[in-house]
């Protein structure tokens, strides 16, 4: 199966390739390396980016990959994949791709960074008080649970359950997973000072991007959606023009949530997209917008979220049973499954090629 070869077991696999295939298409390469920390075999970090087009292109598609760390492996693949077709640009427009917003979390193959920081909950004015997540400090003592077997994975679930049919869906997504800032051993916490892949994110983006006039960026996940389906989410208000190209270039399911396996959206704070449309006031237009590709139930996401967390924090007193759920999780965020990878592959060569040739026209 020589096409899955795009994917990868390791981070330093993962980075090696993606370095190979952007020279190999003749796309220009920046470096930004973590000061401190290293990958688990001492390998060094670093958000890496390709520029393929001119550097002074007024029109430039981005794509993000690793912002939730483990979840770049299948990101990693599909710019990959795309990078060895040797694409050939229309006039004035360049392709970046941003490889590893978070290399540590992909490097340890788990969503968050070296803090145990959701990175996509990171991009807050930390200069201000951070946001307020009242419902999450109600769910905390649910979620933080000393032993993880099935009675006490059932008994957080049922106390999930209950503050659910209270609160609404929006409210309990809301706390959930919408941000919290004060728990660093919880989950989807958005840190208590800008993380180092947030101050790399931004120095990349202030180096290479501000020729741009139209932008759009595309930010690579897994883990919402259904199997072997790619799901968009679109954050741009209705009626806004952004969306509406989002509309244009990505057909209908762009906008309208479709296959998307969350109830109820959460209002989140301090993610990725809305800092990078902050970052570029001299822009005419930016689009984002964010894909998944589909894994697992959601209940099964949840208990996946639950599981990192226990790892982390309890997990050394009992190797075993967490090397174990490292396994579960690790297959939930990045399926093993050739038809899953064929998926991501086929599926990412198109909604690329469709931004590009998008901003390409706007």
């Amino acid at each position: 199966m020589p096409e899955l070869a795009a994917f990868s077991d390791s981070y330093a696999e993962a980075r090696r390739k993606f370095v190979e295939a952007a020279r190999r298409a003749g796309a220009k390469l920046t470096s930004y390396q973590h000061p401190d920390q290293r990958g688990p075999a001492g390998e060094a970090l670093y958000l890496d980016v390709s520029v393929l087009g001119p550097g002074d292109a007024s029109r430039v598609f981005v794509v993000g990959s690793g912002t939730h760390g483990i979840e770049g492996y299948s990101g990693s693949a599909a710019q990959r994949a795309w990078l060895r077709g040797r694409p050939r640009l229309p006039k004035d427009t360049a392709v970046i791709f941003f490889h590893a917003h978070n290399p540590w979390g992909f490097a340890h193959k788990t969503r968050v960074t070296e803090e145990n920081v959701d990175l996509n909950r990171n991009f807050i004015d930390f200069g201000k008080p951070p946001p307020a997540n009242p419902g999450y400090e109600a769910l905390h003592p649910a979620i933080a649970m000393r032993e993880w077997n099935e009675d006490s994975i059932a008994a957080a679930f049922a106390q999930l359950d209950a503050y659910r049919e209270k609160a609404g869906e929006k409210a309990f997504s809301d706390a959930f997973n919408g941000g919290q800032y004060t728990r660093q051993d919880g989950v989807f916490f958005g840190g208590a000072r800008p993380q180092w892949s947030n101050g790399a994110f931004r120095a990349a983006v202030e180096t290479h991007l501000q020729n741009a006039r139209k932008v759009a960026f595309l930010d690579l996940h897994t883990g919402i959606g259904p199997w072997c389906e790619h799901i968009y989410i679109c954050f741009h208000a209705e009626g806004a023009p952004a969306r509406e190209r989002a509309r244009a270039w990505w057909g209908e399911r762009a906008v309208n949530l479709q296959g998307v396996t969350h109830k109820k959206l959460a209002t989140y704070n301090g993610t990725i997209i809305d800092a990078f449309a902050e970052m570029l006031p001299r822009a005419e237009a930016v689009t984002s917008i964010v894909v998944e590709f589909g894994t697992l139930p959601r209940r099964d996401m949840q208990r996946a979220g639950l599981a990192q967390r226990w790892m982390r924090f309890e997990g050394p007193r009992d190797p075993v049973l967490a090397a174990k759920m490292r396994r579960e999780y690790e297959a939930a965020f990045y399926p093993a499954a050739p038809e899953w990878r064929r998926a991501v592959l086929e599926q990412s060569q198109d909604f690329i090629d469709r931004g590009v040739a998008g901003i390409s026209s706007s």
